[in-house]
């Protein structure tokens, strides 16, 4: 058992530099072009955007220490302490955490680690896997 197990995935989507060196691009030519207002008030937004979508990455894993387990799901990060599990749930290639109180927390599909180790971690933390 490693004393503190995280697996971590930053989201990003492949359209984003592209779309960013081609709205530079169209800037460039605007610019040297003389391009009539239209043209910018159509440019400039769709370019903030490219730059939002690049600056703001999610980050979708899970974290376990000792105590707690955390679990990443773009911009929310959900804590829950070890001892409130109940059990890892495994269906397919999705897991879920099933709480002592019956709720459920789906783990995010797009980055679970290999399953092995996950089982692996969360038994040395003494919580129960079950598989269907």
């Amino acid at each position: 058992m490693i004393s503190v197990f995280q697996y971590r995935v930053l989201g990003h989507t492949k359209w984003v530099w592209p779309g960013l060196v081609s709205g530079l691009l169209m800037l460039g030519l605007a610019m040297r072009a003389g391009a009539p207002v239209w043209v910018w008030a159509l440019l400039l937004p769709c370019l903030a955007i490219c730059v939002l979508q690049a600056a703001l990455r999610p980050v979708y894993g899970i974290r376990l220490s000792p105590a707690l387990l955390e679990v990443f799901d773009g911009f929310h990060e959900e804590v829950l302490p070890i001892t409130q599990v109940a059990y890892l749930q495994i269906i397919g290639a999705e897991a879920q955490v099933i709480m002592r109180s019956g709720s459920v927390i789906p783990l995010p599909p797009r980055a679970l680690p290999n399953p092995l180790a996950l089982i692996g971690e969360m038994t040395a933390r003494d919580i129960p896997v079950r598989q269907s």
